[in-house]
């Protein structure tokens, strides 16, 4: 503190803020390091990098993870832009192989291309900081709008806050923000896993279990098929009961390992006389499967099974999985018209748009057993 009451590292910002508006550090020019900011102002690196990070947060610099600070440009006009990129439409996804990253990529492409627009592609590789990075580098090369299909939507709120108060054409897919102004293009999560529930109930099911892999809290697509799930029970009449239920599953999972995992979870269902399992997607619904076959449970005469995305591994497996189809084309296609249409003519994304998903039945799904799993 200083001699009037003021944080030291307010002290600091204020002159680092005025340095940069006299034209002392251009934009885009690179601050001196933490450690010499330390050394020049007298004040640990802890009070630095509480400095810097206020800066950020007030849109006047941005930080690179290996690279340092950069003071951000005044205007993200095409003055800013690297050449051709002014056409240029950055997608951003947690990675290549991800469910239904080839339709995303499709969608957007081909309604890219036909409109005199460009795709490029990026991957955060399911890291928050690659994606905040990214988000970083190309806003500051001057990429006209990005797709983002967000890791999560807990992480990163403060650099999309301010993307979207400075009206950059930004939009997300898969995953919303409820509390950011923020555009996106979603699969009507909550419909299919209501529609699967619906389903199951019609066929005489009433012990009917729910599994995922993450948390409601972090995941909106999860979420809203949870909520879908819970909606079902309640307007079929059926009480909801949390031994049914098992969310987050992925960090006990791990801990312990595949295989016990899903031996404990089968003797849980069995104990409790369950005979249907809503899944958060195909992946875990196929494992469920096979530990199901090996353990003699017999598909879908002893229980019945429901993935969600419609993955190509659900005809794959020995029997094929009743599902939840998304439409991964259409979700690109409508990202990319929704951002063309804001380049060109001003109009804003604003709130979620639902595309349609649809119930798949295979193999999976039968009439409920009289009795619950069989010994």
């Amino acid at each position: 503190m200083t001699k009037d009451n003021k944080p030291l590292y307010s002290v600091m910002m204020d002159e680092l803020k005025s340095q940069i508006v006299s034209g002392r550090y251009p934009p885009e020019s690179q601050l001196p390091t933490e450690a010499e900011l330390s050394s020049a102002f007298g004040v640990s690196r802890i009070t630095t990098r509480r400095a810097l990070e206020e800066l950020e947060r007030e849109g006047l610099i941005y930080r690179i993870k290996g690279s340092g600070s950069f003071v951000k440009p005044r205007s993200r006009g095409l003055e800013g832009r690297e050449e051709g990129t002014g056409k240029m439409i950055s997608l951003i996804l947690p990675s290549e192989d991800d469910r239904g990253t080839m339709g995303y990529i499709r969608g957007a492409s081909d309604w890219l291309n036909a409109n005199g627009y460009y795709l490029s592609i990026h991957q955060s590789d399911y890291d928050s900081q690659k994606e905040r990075d990214l988000l970083e580098l190309l806003t500051r090369k001057g990429i006209a709008a990005i797709i983002l299909y967000p890791r999560n939507d807990q992480t990163n709120y403060d650099i999309l806050h301010r993307l979207t108060l400075e009206d950059y054409p930004i939009i997300t897919i898969d995953k919303y923000f409820d509390s950011l102004p923020l555009g996106a293009v979603v699969s009507d999560n909550f419909s299919g896993s209501y529609q699967a529930v619906s389903r199951l109930i019609e066929l005489g099911h009433r012990r009917i279990a729910f599994l995922t892999a993450v948390s409601i809290e972090s995941t909106s697509s999860v979420r809203d098929r949870y909520f879908g799930y819970c909606q079902a029970l309640k307007d079929h009449g059926i009480p909801l009961d949390s031994r049914y239920i098992w969310l987050n599953m992925k960090g006990y999972r791990e801990q312990v390992g595949v295989e016990r995992f899903y031996n404990e979870l089968l003797d849980t269902y069995r104990a409790e006389g369950i005979t249907a399992v809503q899944t958060e997607n195909d992946l875990i619904a196929a494992n469920l499967l096979n530990l199901c076959l090996d353990r003699g449970i017999r598909i879908p005469e002893d229980i019945s099974i429901i993935g969600f995305d419609n993955n190509p591994v659900t005809e794959h497996v020995i029997i094929p999985l009743t599902t939840v189809e998304q439409n991964f084309y259409e979700i690109g296609r409508q990202a990319a018209e929704i951002i063309v249409n804001w380049l060109e003519m001003g109009k804003q994304a604003s709130g979620k748009i639902l595309v349609p998903v649809k119930l798949v039945e295979r193999g999976t799904t039968a009439a409920a057993p009289r009795s619950g799993i069989a010994d």
